[in-house]
């Protein structure tokens, strides 16, 4: 059988199994019969039944379910070579069935919605910034230059090819940058200008390496093939340099050639292994599209990221302030209506709130995050106000008063009980729990010192800022040092706590990781893999256990890759990030000269020491306690003796702390045996005969090791 006819065969076996017909010019003789004896209104009302939306869902209908019929012969065709792959050509294929079967090339077209396009522009887009005013507030100046930016391509013109607009947004966090792009967009969608309302955001701080290529390229072409007009690309400033050279390209001529080509599967962009594809992709064009480019950074940092060239095509410039008193009162005048129209609306409840409550808002949300400080302090009242009337039931719109508490919280008084409305402790509270904490740690004075030395810092420097003066930017990343045991993971966990109590890390969570959390087995996953790890604790503590062991030499391009992506991500989250590298001595020295940013960026250096025999004996009260059992006081001298032996002969191996959750353990199976012979002992005293003293530890090999000092000075001379 030739070519031709097995191709022609293949389309008629598809079309009949899909369809179950023939071909749309091929009638059978009872249809031409038929077609005698049918008068002008039979026939009209036949035609109206062969609509072309008919028409069109019927093809829709036959491609789709001719497309999975082809991967499933181009699959079979590979294993047993039974079909000649060219008949597996997409495009020729489905050309031939519209021909054959008599559909219009038109009918498959999906039809979009059309934008207006005749309107006036200036009369339009003042009342929209009109709008906007309402909503973003303390920002009107920078409304007025966004709003231009918008309206900018409806008075110029847009070149062919070319993206309507390329516009910069420039502003401290919490300003409503990003507000004040969603609420334009929201009105010119509601005026038909746009299509959309969809606001893209594509993160340039997700992709990391060239290993994110697909997924980066996956997520602009799905920004730049959506119906939404605005495509906002945020942290530039730390993005991958090849990934900004194609932003960049989009930027200042409207399009990029994609490195390889691409075919589209199912909706998703995917690198072509074949030469069977029904539609490549080789470049991506934002033709019709406004790039918003919005930083938190000045307008000279931008320049840095993309260049001059890059900068010449920005065309309009939007900078947002910091809000002042005045907009943060009118924010919590509308949040508080916002919530007070929520309740009635969801919880059935009429809410009665004192001045006094906007008035604690003003003075206790996170100024620092802005707006979003204040979108987070109502979201907690909501959420708590629900809390409050599940496990309280209330009659249909009965009033609720809220208020400050005598304790300066705030409450809502329901069913004659006062419900708190913070769903977090302030930080006043979270810094005297972990002092307590601190204090009940036995041991490490100088650690503890030196951590409460930096609440006094850290505020001293706020304050200069609150009163405009020059503040000094505090690094907080720290190294400790110091054997198994002596407590640097505890104190890493209180640190963390206590930064966020202090204002110093806004999430204070603690991540701890090894080389094996952040070095991958393959080229081009470790800085993916460390950026993720590195993402997740943004806002807090990343602490890393013998974090020597991310430098195996110079050889080991894979821990160099993940400390290189470590040190760049601290730069960039320097004021959100505190990283603690923890380890022996001698071994961090080794790890510092593996990159010579690393020295610079750890000035803080705390060395935890050995316990004292007195120390783990109190450790071992502590350890026995919370097991439920008491130390007999008549076994102290021998334990405190016992300790000090074994921590001068090798307090590495023998563990510190350690040591004495071991020796506790394993003098509670003794007592077991003891109680079991003796049923009248007490049950939660451990005596002398179930503690085993005997020496286990061996005295370490010589060798040398770098001093505290040593490594101070090591730091300073760098």
């Amino acid at each position: 059988m030739s070519r031709s006819d097995r191709r022609r065969e293949e389309k008629e076996r598809l079309w009949n199994e899909v369809m179950k017909r023939k071909r749309a010019y091929e009638k059978s003789d009872e249809e031409r019969e038929g077609e005698l004896f049918m008068n002008d209104k039979e026939q009209s009302t036949l035609e109206t039944l062969k609509s072309a939306d008919q028409a069109m869902e019927e093809l829709n209908e036959i491609l789709r379910k001719q497309q999975k019929e082809l991967e499933s012969l181009s699959h079979e065709a590979n294993k047993r070579n039974q079909i000649d792959p060219s008949l597996m050509d997409m495009n020729r294929l489905e050309a031939d069935l519209k021909k054959d079967f008599g559909v219009s090339e038109s009918l498959t077209e999906e039809k979009k919605p059309q934008a207006k396009t005749d309107f006036d522009s200036a009369a339009v887009f003042d009342e929209i910034y009109q709008l906007a005013d309402l909503r973003v507030i303390g920002q009107s100046e920078a409304l007025k230059q966004l709003v231009v930016g918008f309206r900018r391509p409806y008075v110029m013109g847009v070149e062919e090819g070319k993206p309507r607009n390329v516009i910069l947004v420039c502003g401290p966090r919490g300003a409503g940058k990003h507000k004040a792009i969603r609420e334009i967009a929201r009105l010119l969608y509601e005026r038909q200008i746009f299509i959309s309302d969809q606001v893209y955001n594509i993160d340039m701080s997700r992709y990391t390496s060239g290993a994110q290529e697909q997924v980066f390229l996956q997520d602009l072409y799905e920004a730049l093939s959506g119906n939404g007009s605005v495509i906002c690309f945020e942290h530039f400033e730390s993005g991958f340099p090849s990934f900004l050279r194609m932003v960049d390209s989009l930027a200042t001529t409207g399009s990029f050639t994609l490195s390889k080509r691409y075919v589209l599967t199912k909706g998703v962009l995917v690198e072509n292994q074949t030469g069977l594809v029904k539609e490549a992709v080789d470049s991506l064009s934002a033709e019709g599209k406004y790039l918003v480019f919005i930083t938190s950074e000045k307008a000279s940092k931008v320049q840095d990221a993309f260049g001059a060239d890059f900068m010449y095509h920005v065309l309009d410039t939007a900078t947002f302030q910091k809000l002042d008193d005045e907009s943060i009162s009118k924010m919590i005048g509308l949040q508080t209506e916002d919530l007070i129209e929520k309740a009635e609306k969801n919880l059935q409840i009429t809410l009665k709130m004192d001045d006094a409550v906007k008035e604690w808002v003003k003075f206790h949300f996170d100024k620092t995050l802005g707006s979003d400080g204040l979108d987070s302090m109502f979201y907690d009242f909501y959420v708590s106000l629900s809390h409050a009337v599940l496990n309280n039931p209330v009659n249909a719109k009965e009033e609720v008063r809220v208020y400050v508490s005598g304790e300066d919280k705030p409450v809502a008084l329901i069913g004659g009980s006062e419900y708190i409305l913070s769903r977090t402790k302030n930080s006043q509270e979270e810094i005297d729990a972990v002092n307590k904490e601190l204090d009940e740690i036995v041991g490490l004075e100088e650690v503890k010192k030196y951590i409460r030395s930096l609440q006094a810092h850290i505020e001293i420097q706020q304050k200069r800022r609150e009163q405009g003066m020059k503040a000094e930017a505090l690094s907080k990343h720290m190294i400790f040092t110091g054997n198994p045991g002596t407590g640097k993971t505890t104190i890493a966990r209180l640190i963390s706590r206590y930064m966020k109590a202090i204002g110093a890390l806004s999430q204070g969570q603690l991540v701890e990781v090894t080389r094996a959390d952040l070095v991958a087995q393959y080229v081009g996953q470790t800085a993916p893999l460390t950026m993720s790890v590195i993402r997740s604790a943004i806002g807090g503590v990343i602490f890393i256990d013998e974090a020597y062991s991310l430098y195996r030499g110079k050889d080991d391009s894979f821990g160099l890759e993940a400390i290189d992506t470590l040190v760049k991500a601290m730069e960039d989250n320097r004021d959100d990030l505190i990283v603690i590298l923890a380890g022996y001595k001698k071994e961090m020295a080794v790890f510092l000269e593996a990159n010579s940013g690393l020295k610079s960026r750890f000035p803080n250096y705390i060395n935890f020491p050995d316990y004292t025999g007195e120390e783990l004996r109190k450790i071992a009260c502590l350890q026995a306690k919370g097991k439920g059992y008491a130390i007999s006081e008549d076994v102290y001298p021998k334990l405190e003796e016992y300790f000090d032996k074994v921590q001068s002969i090798n307090a590495a191996e023998a563990g510190n702390g350690r040591l004495a959750r071991n020796l506790v353990e394993e003098a509670i199976l003794k007592q077991s045996e003891r109680l079991l012979a003796d049923p009248d002992a007490g049950m939660t005293e451990l005596l002398e005969e179930d503690f085993d003293f005997t020496i286990k530890v061996q005295p370490p090999k010589e060798n040398k090791t770098p001093s505290l000092d040593d490594l101070l000075k090591m730091a300073q001379n760098n």
